[in-house]
């Protein structure tokens, strides 16, 4: 009884040195400096062994740098270890996680395919051409409901959003849009109003480009990463 209360005194105590000297990361010269000329947050750090993880944020948007134990120098780029498995790109999507349920899908442009049951969300720009790709690749694609959101990164594609969520059939205008076909019909009030919606989701998910995905487990898929909608899909 007496060795295991003193294992567990031990090990509070390690976790108290630990906790302690992770909070003194953000105290750290080189750490301040890049927070203030990068103009993000501190969110928290974790002692990796050999380095620190410093996770840093602007809006909810989340990054991943590193910091040396002296607390000299800052480390930007990806970790990878033995197994050549990226720690840096695993670790971001998990701390990037998007709570599914609270994305306004009575907002979105709802595409059903067979039954529906794989659930992903959908930002993009009509005239991205990955997007554009992206949005076809789907089309060979069977049971899932796909919720668009526009996200326009040109005048013109304001335009074309506008006029395609103004449109009688939206799903058909927004199929002709993809294919580069002109939009008939002009803007309205109600198209405009349902834009921007849709802007203010894609600005709160931190979204610089298109298209990024969303999938109900919250993992973001940014770009047309066919692998990965693939493995999510069948």
């Amino acid at each position: 009884m007496k060795k295991v209360v003193f294992f567990l005194i031990l090990l509070m105590m390690w976790s108290c040195n630990t906790s302690a000297d992770v909070n003194k990361v953000k105290d750290f010269e080189v750490v301040k400096n890049f927070l203030s000329k990068a103009n993000v947050e501190f969110s928290e750090a974790k002692d990796l062994g050999s380095i620190y993880e410093v996770i840093v944020s602007r809006g909810k948007s989340k990054n991943i740098v590193y910091v040396t134990k002296d607390g000299k120098y800052l480390l930007l780029g990806e970790l990878i270890d033995k197994d050549i498995k990226n720690i840096t790109r695993e670790r971001a999507s998990e701390i990037n996680k998007v709570d599914f349920a609270t994305i306004p899908f009575k907002d979105a442009v709802e595409i059903k395919k067979g039954k529906g049951e794989k659930k992903l969300v959908m930002i993009t720009d009509v005239n991205c051409p990955y997007c554009k790709k992206a949005f076809e690749w789907l089309k060979t694609k069977d049971n899932y409901t796909l919720y668009v959101f526009f996200m326009p990164l040109s005048q013109p594609s304001q335009e074309k959003t506008i006029k395609t969520l103004c449109a009688k059939d939206v799903i058909s205008a927004l199929s002709d849009v993809k294919a580069g076909k002109e939009i008939e019909g002009a803007k309205c009030e109600v198209g405009e109003a349902q834009l921007k919606k849709h802007v203010e989701l894609a600005q709160g998910l931190g979204v610089s480009g298109t298209p990024l995905f969303v999938l109900d487990n919250g993992k973001k898929i940014e770009g047309f990463n066919q692998g990965a909608l693939e493995e999510y899909l069948k």
